[in-house]
């Protein structure tokens, strides 16, 4: 048999077949790579069909079939649309975007975006989809991730919401305070465990975070359950000034306070004579001594401030709806005057 190939050993005979062979490679590998382009093309055509939006408006769709006009360009147009709160244009653009973008970084980017816009505009199906699909390009995409994880969370998808923060947790993001506040969302939400169990269960959890405190002291005001002594002595009262300054009386006897903020809040209500406290806040002082002076239409108005991106807002916020950082509301508190509709300071 070896006799049968001693005519073929000639090296000229090797080399052709190496050639041959690394043709033969070649060829296969530029089909293959037509073949993915080709299917991730189709894909992208049929992901984006599902979320097209039909509109009549023609100012701005002669110049989106431009092909002239660069990707980056859209981006950015489409961005602009998105900040004055024209989400309907903005998806439009981006949409027509990722029908023309190529290469997976470009592609991840315009749907992280797309996604970002449909959460903000309140389409959070549609933004759980597009953030799935941007994550399939790229695994590794935390702000995709953190974004679906806020949509998972709004949806009362618990479950999911959780995976996706073990996700990120393996990415080194730190996400413990996310976890606990899951922890409370899905305490509170859980219809088969009785009051007795979600009091001890968010007492535990507010034992672990400061912010969360407000979480327990919101759900025993609810039910009208009474806070233990040695628990309420130990609540951190710059969290709760809001709760403690509109609490009912009969549920809270605050002329019973004998120190620290408690007997503040008591004495700028005039439930007690007003005495100077160190180190106090200084708005509760403010309306103490005014209550002393027999001033009684001052009253106070609460706001929260996002101790990240310093926005403010009228409600309580546990994360923010700018930037989505939890537990980063500060209260801040203004004197005005009282049963005032548009709620002018008072000094």
């Amino acid at each position: 048999m070896n006799s049968f190939f001693i005519e073929y050993r000639d090296p000229m005979f090797g080399i052709i077949i190496l050639f041959a062979v690394i043709f033969v490679i070649s060829f296969s590998n530029y089909w293959w790579g037509v073949f993915k382009s080709k299917e991730e093309k189709d894909s992208i055509e049929k992901f984006v069909k599902k979320f097209e939006i039909v509109s009549d408006e023609k100012e701005y769709k002669k110049l989106l079939q431009n092909s002239n006009i660069p990707i980056e360009s859209l981006a950015l147009l489409a961005d602009a649309y998105g900040k004055s709160g024209d989400y309907e244009k903005a998806i439009n653009i981006y949409l027509v975007a990722l029908k023309r973008v190529k290469g997976k970084d470009k592609k991840q980017y315009i749907l992280s975006n797309l996604g970002k816009t449909y959460f903000k505009a309140g389409f959070l199906s549609r933004s759980s989809e597009v953030f799935l699909e941007s994550l399939r390009l790229y695994p590794r995409n935390e702000e995709s991730l953190k974004y679906l994880t806020v949509v998972y969370e709004r949806l009362k998808q618990y479950d999911k919401a959780a995976e996706v923060l073990d996700a990120l947790e393996e990415l080194n993001a730190v996400v413990a305070k996310q976890k606990l506040y899951l922890q409370v969302l899905q305490i509170s939400g859980d219809s088969k465990l009785t009051n007795l169990k979600k009091e001890k269960k968010l007492e535990n959890i507010s034992l672990k975070e400061r912010f969360l405190e407000r979480k327990y002291f919101e759900f025993m005001q609810q039910n009208r359950l009474e806070i233990p002594k040695e628990k309420l002595q130990s609540l951190y009262f710059k969290n709760l000034t809001d709760l403690l300054w509109f609490a009912d009386d009969r549920w809270l006897d605050l002329s019973k306070a004998s120190e620290g903020i408690l007997r503040q809040i008591a004495m700028a209500k005039g439930k007690i004579k007003y005495e100077k406290i160190e180190n106090g806040i200084f708005a509760f002082d403010v309306l103490g001594a005014l209550k002393k002076d027999g001033v009684v239409n001052a009253d106070l108005n609460f706001h929260y401030m996002c101790s990240e991106c310093k926005n403010v807002y009228p409600l309580y916020f546990y994360r923010c709806p700018n930037c989505l950082s939890i537990g980063s509301a500060k209260i801040q508190s203004s004197i005005v005057k009282a049963n005032d509709e548009e709620n002018i300071p008072f000094l």
